[in-house]
């Protein structure tokens, strides 16, 4: 339940903050059986919203261990689908417990569930794939071809026009899936060698697409100048000491992007009572109220303008 509600909350929370997201191929929304995103981790927590939010089903996230340190927070990331996995930073005791998280993974896939990986091992805000991938996507899918779960592995990049500029473009371009015929014959170790090789050449093509000429709309962006405008006017009060307590917080950290838009998310909503109850107060006119939808309509467009 937790999952489903926090979902629709992002996703009006990215409506607003971002120009456009885009996923190739569009059909990649409606995939069906046990599959594997093998992911690039270019921008925190972010990417593991931008995948779940574009979805038709729900996906299970791998997410750093250290995050699930205290018991409610540890809860509160279990309803919303994320399994923890930990580094050897994160001690040699929680290591052990990688065990679990490759069982729970094994299990979403079981039940024919969506799974995300990233692949890297850690965050970075980089537009290059960092080498060299790790090894838990490829024991994941190993316990799975031998237990007989038909699992597949796609390989999918997240590019950011920026990493923590409001208004961004975002792409979602995935690879083609693969199977256990890649592994067949092959020993453990040498399995994951050959897994790690496969998502790593389609990463590298995916990384790399075709330069695009940008299109440019003077027409429009001259139409929206005014509403753009207006939009400024009404959401700096919210967005510019959100943005300098967000930077203060994360000194150009790689939660930046994430807090900025969790910090949004949980205030523009108060912000918008705030404004249209203050506005209806002061000049008696209920309808007022419709300000409501209007501002979250202009913030949309000067995302768009910008």
């Amino acid at each position: 339940m937790a999952y489903y509600f926090f979902r629709i909350w992002v996703q009006l929370a990215l409506w607003c903050y971002t120009k456009k997201i885009t996923l190739s191929p569009a059909s990649a929304t409606t995939l069906r059986g046990p599959l594997l995103f093998a992911s690039n981790h270019p921008n925190s927590f972010l990417d593991a919203i931008v995948v779940g939010c574009k979805m038709q089903r729900p996906v299970h996230f791998i997410t750093r261990g250290d995050v699930f340190a205290k018991p409610r927070v540890a809860r509160f990331l279990q309803s919303l689908n994320m399994i923890p996995i930990f580094r050897q930073r994160d001690g040699k005791d929680n290591l052990a417990k990688n065990d679990q998280t490759t069982t729970k993974s094994v299990e979403v896939l079981r039940q024919g569930g969506l799974l995300i990986i990233f692949v890297e091992g850690f965050c970075e805000n980089q537009t290059t794939l960092q080498l060299p991938l790790k090894k838990g996507a490829g024991r994941i899918l190993q316990s799975c071809w031998q237990q007989q779960i038909p699992a597949l592995v796609m390989p999918l990049w997240l590019q950011y026009s920026s990493h923590s500029r409001y208004a961004k473009t975002i792409d979602i371009r995935l690879g083609q899936a693969f199977g256990s015929s890649h592994t067949q014959g092959l020993s453990d170790a040498a399995g994951i060698l050959k897994i790690n090789a496969e998502a790593e050449a389609q990463l590298q093509q995916l990384c790399a697409p075709p330069l695009r000429i940008p299109y440019r709309q003077p027409l429009l962006k001259a139409l929206l100048f005014l509403p753009a405008m207006l939009s400024a006017v009404l959401h700096a009060p919210l967005y510019l000491p959100v943005h300098a307590l967000v930077s203060k917080l994360n000194k150009g950290s790689v939660f930046h992007d994430s807090m900025l838009l969790l910090f949004l998310a949980v205030f523009y909503p108060l912000y918008l009572l705030l404004v249209c109850g203050g506005l209806v107060a002061i000049a008696g006119n209920p309808y007022l109220w419709i300000l409501l939808l209007v501002m979250p309509l202009l913030a949309k467009v000067y995302a768009v303008w910008r």
